[in-house]
């Protein structure tokens, strides 16, 4: 099924007419050098050459993808052969400038040193050192594994960034396969920085670069057929493949594996907002990967000119295989699909629809199905009648589904609202307008099913204490191979998570150490398991019968990792709020982590519901079983949201009363104005984009139209106490907007004489959650809770 794929329209063109002064980009370094971790390789590049951050006003903006077939200037890329290969050339241009760095040209293989050769049964070994470059100084080492064949048979190939490769897998596949020394543990492409000082490219464009010098020696061997030389990666490595073919097309086909950002998942779809990598931590954590350019980025993905799916667009029309885990930590599933759909234009425009394929397999970072990539190479490269068929985890069409559900409106119905006008003028007139929002707000989540009763299913959910507390993995069970096996499911995602712990997953010590956890279920999943997984996390001294007030913590975006985060060194909310003195329940949202299935067939099975109607109904579910458990105090339940879960605690609470309170941190801009020319994801975001809340698209053109926004979700909660973080810098927000949604909700609480109890927090930073943040809400939480 083809998905419908939001790319930015662009709005702003490179002639424009104002910019940012100097003054402004100084004081935006200042910004960074003070907020952000310090780099110190990044600091030493700042310094050698002074550059300041990019004019981000000259740039254009937009959290949806960049649109393969528009210029930088917006221009429709025409038809014409000549009209692609130009977009082509900026968007290499474009890369290489903000990603990768300047390349070299590809110097001749000057010499071929034989190390050794070895004939085995049905193969030939042999190991060379090419030599290249300025006085022959320059060398990679290449090992060639070539099957037994007749004299003229030619054979596909395999190029794997390492010296042993898929060696085994590809002899009995009957490729040859080419490993070289490009990856952490053997780095011929480190002293081209020093060999080439002129071109700034990275650590992964080097390795990348290093290739060609390969397949020139490769277009040398007679059992090798060049029309089919294909090379795979994992990981960083992935990435590495990725650059290589975008720039080497003698390169037919890539199998890319869980590369993360930087390679198939894209940089605005990742990030803090994703709960894992971004710009930020991988030009912290791994500075020499990118040009140090890139780090400018950080909180400003929106304005990069590139991103994944220009890099997939680059390798069109030759085939592409995008292979990530469905818990993978450092895959995103949905961002990947997102880039594969908006590529797809690109290989239909050329002619060659079937050339990408995606494969999603059990497990984390690690998980690798090299068979079946074979087997989509093979039908790639001919060598199969069997045809590829593409299953995507997260299949969304807003359109197929006004087709298929038959749902539409009457928008003369839906009188238009002045976006500035007060909420009410009365008491009284609020009295008799909330009804009608309250319907209103359930009508646009959608006709929720039946849901039976929940059915405890723990002694401590018929009212006793927890007979056993689920500890923390022990090394001996790691060991065993129980836990931390990338490319298993044993025992489940938050325990493998706790099992690694340290800074990467912001479950830290001496925190860590001081919580416990057991499991709860609640709701209904349709699933065999019968209902939502929850884990109760609270103080390892809470006296036997204390009651305690407790906090549902509500993800964001997590597609991997549900309710844990992965590429967080500042300390997980769910601790945070334990060591404050809190229960802390946590949960995989539907269609996130561990739940990752819900998604694909959702709205065939309901397709008068909503994704986020669902959530709401967990989370009623969730203070179901929450009211009835020993250690809970159920007159202190309160939620605790990050973007998405922003979102979803703010509607859940103005439906259910017995929530007594939200943290929404970068939850919302207001809908009504959050229409394309903004920049921003527009109001679409929650219906053609995430498929979230389909009937919001229904008004899309007519914002203004739309029954309820945000300042009436706020004000439904009134009296009780809502905190807004708005991060002054979030770029899927406008903070004006936001001020002004709050203030009207304001009013509210004043006609309920609780003005102070609905309160807005704008931290100078983008849509992070850092440990100073994160102080500044607990405090506001102990002072309403």
């Amino acid at each position: 099924m083809k998905i419908l794929v939001l790319s930015f329209l662009c709005l702003f063109c490179v002639e424009m007419t104002w910019a940012m002064t100097e003054k402004e980009r100084q004081d935006y370094l200042k910004w960074m050098q003070v907020n952000l971790p310090d780099v110190a390789e990044w600091t030493e590049w700042q310094k050698q050459t002074g550059e300041l951050p990019p004019d981000f006003d000259r740039l254009p903006k937009s959290n949806l993808l960049p649109d393969p077939l528009r210029f930088l200037d917006g221009r429709p890329v025409g038809y014409s052969t000549a009209e692609w290969t130009a977009r082509r050339k900026e968007i290499k241009q474009l890369f290489e400038k903000y990603v990768i760095g300047t390349f070299p040209p590809k110097p001749p293989v000057d010499k071929v040193v034989l190390i050794d050769e070895i004939r085995g049964e049905g193969y030939t070994l042999r190991n060379v050192r090419l030599e290249f470059g300025p006085q022959g100084k320059g060398s990679v080492r290449v090992r060639v594994v070539i099957p037994d064949g007749t004299e003229d048979q030619k054979f596909p190939v395999m190029i794997s960034p390492n010296l042993l490769g898929w060696g085994q897998l590809m002899l009995k596949r009957g490729y040859i396969h080419v490993g070289y020394a490009g990856n952490d543990s053997m780095d011929d492409g480190a002293s081209l920085k020093d060999l080439y000082p002129a071109y700034d490219f990275a650590t992964l464009p080097r390795r990348a670069w290093l290739v060609q010098i390969v397949i020139d020696y490769l277009s040398t061997l007679p059992q090798v057929d060049m029309a089919h030389i294909a090379i795979n990666g994992y990981s960083r490595d992935g990435k590495m493949a990725l650059i290589a073919a975008a720039y080497e097309e003698r390169i037919a086909a890539v199998v890319a594996g869980s590369t993360g950002v930087g390679g198939v998942v894209p940089w605005r779809f990742a990030g803090e907002r994703g709960g894992g990598e971004g710009i930020e931590s991988t030009t912290r954590m791994f500075p020499g990967w990118f040009v140090s350019r890139l780090r400018y980025f950080s909180g400003k993905e929106d304005c990069l000119p590139v991103d994944a799916n220009l890099l997939l667009a680059l390798i069109a029309p030759r085939a592409v295989l995008l292979e990530w885990g469905y818990t993978d930590q450092v895959a995103n599933g949905w961002a990947m699909e997102q880039a594969y759909w908006s590529a797809q234009k690109v290989y239909e425009r050329l002619r060659q629809p079937d050339r990408m394929g995606v494969l999603a397999v059990p497990g984390f970072h690690g998980s690798n199905d090299e068979e079946a990539s074979i087997d989509w190479l093979d039908w790639q490269f001919g060598r199969s009648a069997k045809k590829w068929v593409n299953r995507f985890v997260f299949p969304w069409n807003f359109n197929s589904w006004c087709s298929s559900s038959g749902e539409s409106i009457d928008l003369t119905k839906y009188p238009g609202q002045p976006v500035d006008a007060p909420l009410a003028v009365s008491q009284t007139g609020w009295t008799r307008k909330r009804p009608d929002l309250l319907r209103s707000v359930q009508w646009m989540l959608g006709d929720s099913p039946l849901i039976l009763a929940s059915i405890p299913d723990n002694e401590a959910m018929r009212g006793g204490r927890a007979s056993a507390v689920r500890p923390s993995p022990g090394a001996s069970e790691i060991a065993k191979g129980n836990i931390g096996n990338p490319g298993q499911l044993a025992p489940d995602v938050p325990a493998w998570v706790i099992s690694n712990g340290g800074t990467s997953y912001s479950w830290i010590a001496p925190e860590k150490d001081q919580v416990t956890s057991r499991r709860i279920r609640f709701g209904s999943t349709g699933t065999r398991s019968g209902g939502v997984t929850g884990d109760l996390y609270y103080p390892v001294d809470t006296p036997e019968g204390k009651k305690l007030p407790v906090v549902i913590w509500l993800h964001g975006f997590h597609y991997p990792l549900g309710y844990m985060w992965v590429y967080r060194s500042d300390l997980h909310p769910v601790l945070a709020l334990v060591k404050a003195g809190y229960a802390v329940l946590a949960y995989d949202q539907s269609g996130f982590g561990t739940r990752w299935s819900e998604t694909e067939h959702f709205y065939d099975r309901y397709p008068h519901y909503s994704r986020l109607g669902k959530m709401v109904d967990d989370l009623k579910s969730a203070v179901d079983a929450l009211q009835r458990d020993a250690i809970v105090d159920s007159s202190k339940i309160f939620v605790y949201g990050y973007t998405m879960g922003g979102t979803l605690g703010l509607y859940a609470a103005a439906l259910d009363e017995r929530i007594g309170g939200v943290v929404s941190i970068a939850g919302f801009t207001p809908m009504r104005t959050d229409t394309p020319e903004k920049g921003l994801s527009g109001m679409t975001r929650y219906s053609h984009l995430y498929g979230l809340i389909p009937r919001l698209g229904l008004f899309a053109g007519n914002e203004t139209q739309l029954p309820y926004d945000y300042d009436e979700l706020m004000a439904l909660i009134s009296p009780r106490p809502v905190l807004i973080v708005q991060p002054q810098h979030d770029r899927d927000a406008d903070i004006t907007d936001v001020r002004a949604a709050v203030k009207r909700a304001q009013a509210v609480y004043a006609f309920d004489k609780a003005g102070n109890k609905l309160v807005l927090q704008e931290p100078d930073d983008y849509a992070r959650l850092t440990n100073d943040t994160q102080d500044q809400i607990i405090d506001w939480v102990k002072e309403n809770f």
